[in-house]
């Protein structure tokens, strides 16, 4: 993108990983790129509780839109029908190289080396019956969120289980040890 440089670095380093997910839309008379949409959604995801709170910034801050390739804020019905276009295996890829190239050059080459997990059980969301739970891995000295993952409900084995998870992560991520 010709305009990356009117934003900062590290969202620059994000737009790029992001645009590595496949857009499985036509590319025939594409308004709304996947990655555009994808950026603004990570930039409402601080505050946003929804669709409407997404389609908001872009309409308030316009600003945002050319650096990440949006001529205009999507509609909320575009950006629902965009996100769920989306493969979230590929987003996971994304992030989780977006967040090894940002330890890099946030902690050097050394990488990581302490990690926090945080679990939460969300309010008013089932899964099967139950209760759903997620977690979260984050590098607090680093300043970011390395991955988020569904936890098994109710919070039974919870050490062994971020062990394993931690040991998944730290295969991509240089100096965590688990």
């Amino acid at each position: 993108m010709a305009q990356e440089a009117a934003i900062p670095a590290e969202f620059a380093l994000l737009v790029q990983c992001l645009s590595t997910i496949p857009d499985p839309g036509h590319a025939c008379g594409r308004v709304h790129p996947l990655v555009g949409v994808l950026s603004l959604a990570v930039l409402a995801a601080a505050g946003a509780c929804s669709l409407s709170d997404i389609h908001r910034l872009g309409r308030t801050h316009p600003e945002v839109l050319p650096p990440v390739g949006l001529r205009r804020s999507p509609a909320v019905a575009t950006l629902g029908r965009r996100l769920r276009q989306v493969s979230v295996p590929a987003v996971r890829v994304a992030l989780a190289t977006c967040a090894r190239l940002l330890s890099q050059q946030r902690q050097g080459p050394g990488g990581l080396r302490v990690v926090a997990a945080d679990g939460k059980t969300l309010r008013g969301a089932w899964e099967d019956g139950q209760q759903a739970h997620i977690r979260h891995l984050l590098a607090h000295q680093a300043a970011f969120a390395l991955d988020q993952v569904a936890a098994v409900a109710p919070p039974t084995g919870e050490v062994a289980a971020a062990r394993a998870w931690v040991a998944r992560v730290a295969e991509h991520c240089p100096g965590l040890a688990s």
